[in-house]
């Protein structure tokens, strides 16, 4: 029975060790480049924006249709209360007893079975199919502008986080170091106290401060945690068990390029501007099919039914034929669809206009941003320089004798405070500039695609002489 237990608990173990709960945690590196792309294909936002622009193509399709004729099919039955003729009733057009004794009469039945089909067949509609082709193309490209949108927004959102990590985990190496300083001068202090050159009160102050660099040191371990899962959020990584890493990218030595090539540049290609001119020939294009409501409709329609009764086999009958129709008078409704649609457009147009300044502020305050960050690097370095060599010197009085706790943990506080705010700034012009590129309409090197992989943009020109529907 041992030799036969061996063999299935060495099984259990094996299943057990390479089971898929046990070994679903995997650890995968990005470099900012494959985060991005791997999010620009998995995020469920930008999926659903990308699913919007498909839906558009099929308002296309609907639109063209509308230029087919129409042919259905029918049948039913019906029961009269008095015996109804089959087929209708041909008098010969001189009355003559020769001609009335000849005379066919149609088959009376009081239930009827028909089947047939019929057509209709739009001739002129005032220009209104053409128009509707033409607003659904630009609906379609309105909603590509609104998923370039989405996915600069995306592509700024990762680059803000993955650069607010990196400064996070430098930060934690910095805290650790503090932690680690505050715990070595703690030992010192500890037996200076006990040599009796040093105060209890010191020893009491630097577990204190030991105790709130701890606390500080939790505080960043659990922001940088809380920055990962963001991340993997925006990536559209479902997987709990996944870690992830990230790599330290080369910093950009990207320089502004002046205000007024920032603005031109965004006005050119800032998707949602774009997106408002789309909106604003879709509205001039809603005008249109609502002015072409004035004219008439031509229209040919045709059908082909036979019809049988009870007692009878089936009789054919049919028709074609060219039917006009001319709205006459409708209560105000044909002027009041017109004046919304343009009252609509003035709105577009305030849009636009409110727009095109969003983007002035935007770019601006980029700027400034990129400025104000490169200025504050500066400035963080010769910190660093002189908050080190102050905890260098104070740890040397405090070591003959001559410096107090005090110094010593002000000293390390102020290098602990330089090198958050240096990271902090080293960053932050990271995503100033990613901001810039956002405000400008830019993607990152090696990030943009071609502009046939996101569908391209439709035009809203003439009709180049095709004739008006």
């Amino acid at each position: 029975m041992r030799n036969g237990l061996f063999p299935l608990l060495c099984a259990v173990c094996l299943g057990l060790l390479f089971s898929p709960s046990l070994s679903r945690a995997q650890h995968t590196t990005f470099d900012l480049e494959s985060a991005l792309r791997f999010a620009l294909k998995h995020n469920p936002s930008l999926r659903i924006s990308e699913r919007d622009v498909a839906t558009e193509k099929y308002g296309i399709d609907a639109a063209k249709s509308e230029r087919m004729p129409k042919v259905d099919f029918g049948s039913g039955a019906t029961r009269y209360r008095y015996p109804t003729p089959l087929t209708p009733l041909v008098l010969p057009s001189a009355l003559t007893l020769a001609a009335l004794q000849s005379l066919e009469v149609p088959d009376f039945e009081r239930t009827i079975y028909d089947a047939g089909a019929s057509f209709r067949l739009p001739l002129y509609r005032g220009g209104r199919i053409t128009a509707n082709i033409r607003v659904a193309e630009m609906r379609k490209a309105l909603a590509q502008d609104n998923y370039r949108v989405s996915e600069q927004d995306l592509i700024y959102n990762v680059t803000s986080v993955y650069h607010k990590i990196l400064q996070l985990q430098k930060l934690l190496a910095a805290s650790k170091a503090s932690v680690t300083q505050l715990e070595s001068h703690y030992r010192d202090v500890e037996s200076f106290l006990k040599a009796g050159t040093a105060p209890r009160l010191d020893l009491l102050k630097t577990e204190v401060d030991l105790a709130h660099a701890k606390d500080n040191l939790l505080v960043v371990r659990n922001n940088l945690d809380s920055a990962f899962e963001l991340l993997k959020n925006l990536m559209g990584m479902e997987d709990a068990g996944t870690t992830i890493a990230v790599v330290e990218p080369e910093l950009s030595a990207a320089t502004c390029p002046s205000e007024e090539e920032s603005m031109n540049i965004a006005l050119a290609k800032r998707p949602d501007y774009r997106g408002v001119a789309k909106k604003k020939a879709i509205t001039e294009g809603r005008i249109r099919i609502a002015q072409g409501r004035w004219f008439p409709d031509v229209y040919g329609s045709g059908q082909y039914i036979k019809r049988a009764g009870e007692e009878t086999s089936f009789h054919e009958d049919w028709f074609f034929g060219l039917r006009l129709s001319i709205p006459v008078f409708d209560g105000g409704l044909i002027r009041s669809e017109v004046e919304k649609e343009q009252t609509e457009l003035e709105k577009v147009r305030q849009e636009e206009r409110l727009v095109r300044l969003n983007i002035s502020r935007e770019v601006k305050d980029a700027r400034l941003s990129v400025v104000n960050t490169s200025d504050r690097i500066k400035v963080a370095e010769k910190a660093i320089e002189s908050a080190r060599e102050t905890v260098r010197v104070e740890h040397l009085k405090f070591g003959a004798g001559s410096g107090t706790t005090t110094e010593v943990i002000d000293a390390q506080t102020a290098l602990l405070r330089a090198e958050s705010d240096y990271y902090q700034a080293l960053y932050d012009r990271e995503i100033a500039l990613a901001s810039l590129r956002k405000a400008m309409g830019e993607y990152p090197p090696n990030i943009e695609r071609n502009e046939n992989e996101r569908g391209g943009s439709a035009s809203f020109a003439g009709g180049g002489g095709a004739e008006p529907q």
